[in-house]
């Protein structure tokens, strides 16, 4: 009888643990890490987390099937306010910017919840020497919650659980280190352009939060792909806005992101600015 008790005790010490336990619906890499960079170019998460922790990448979330879908659905507890996700977030050489957990949902991609950040740029306690020593790897935990927000109010709500998930829950994917992503180990070869929330507008609170390293998605262009050429001749052309959706033609005007395809395949982006005519 003894036995059977601990035996009942020991299933449902680990079912609570488990059911503590935050899960996404991003894909995973070979080591159980979560794949959270975001290919704004083509709408879909990129094959791998590509980047070191100074270069700019484009963080989102897949809520698809978790509690969050229908928390974000039902009415806010606040009247005329919106609801959207927020990661709390910390590394393994220290804190970032809590000013930069707020994400808003990728434009036709309703459970898919982003961000554009730059790990090193939003450091605040982090070790960045330690960080930047060539060979490290900077892993990402956290803690995914609700928040709600008005016009004037951008923390209306704030801290916000399901009820199937218990407060300061953190996001696990099952790797060893219980961290949600991992950087590439450092070169030094990857760092970014320093850029500000507030250099677009009111994007998510920018205005009252102006944060370093932190925009909304796909608003940085995060750097040039496949190298190429340039007396390998251009096949086309193709326009894209700044949350990554393709348009039909070139804008005549505002800012945009060019893809210029050569006929080997490879190509480069970039983003332009068209003044107004007006």
């Amino acid at each position: 009888m003894k036995k059977v008790t601990f035996l009942m005790a020991v299933l449902f010490s680990a079912f609570c643990v488990t059911a503590q336990v935050q899960t996404l619906n991003n894909p995973k890499d070979a080591d159980g890490f979560y794949i959270v960079k975001w290919d704004c170019v083509n709408e879909t998460f990129a094959t791998a987390n590509d980047f070191e922790v100074d270069e700019t990448f484009t963080f989102a979330v897949d809520i698809t099937g978790t509690p969050w879908v229908d928390w974000l659905a039902a009415a806010p507890t606040n009247p005329g306010a919106t609801r959207s996700l927020a990661l709390n977030k910390w590394t393994g050489f220290g804190d970032v910017s809590g000013d930069s957990h707020r994400l808003k949902p990728i434009p036709g991609k309703p459970n898919i919840y982003a961000a554009t950040w730059n790990i090193a740029q939003l450091a605040t306690t982090m070790d960045i020497a330690a960080a930047t020593t060539l060979g490290a790897r900077t892993y990402v935990f956290g803690q995914l919650f609700g928040f709600e927000y008005t016009s004037d109010n951008p923390g209306a709500g704030w801290w916000m659980w399901p009820a199937s998930i218990p407060a300061g829950t953190q996001v696990n994917p099952g790797t060893e280190s219980g961290a949600i992503f991992a950087t590439l180990p450092y070169t030094g070869t990857k760092t970014s352009p320093e850029f500000y929330n507030d250099d677009y507008d009111d994007e998510l609170f920018g205005a009252a939060y102006p944060v370093k390293g932190y925009a909304p998605a796909c608003a940085v262009v995060t750097g040039v792909k496949n190298i190429f050429n340039s007396d390998i001749p251009v096949a086309s052309y193709e326009y894209y806005n700044l949350q990554g959706t393709k348009l039909a033609k070139e804008p005549k005007e505002g800012l945009f992101i060019v893809k210029t395809i050569k006929v080997d395949g490879s190509f480069t982006t970039q983003k332009v600015l068209k003044p107004s005519s007006k």
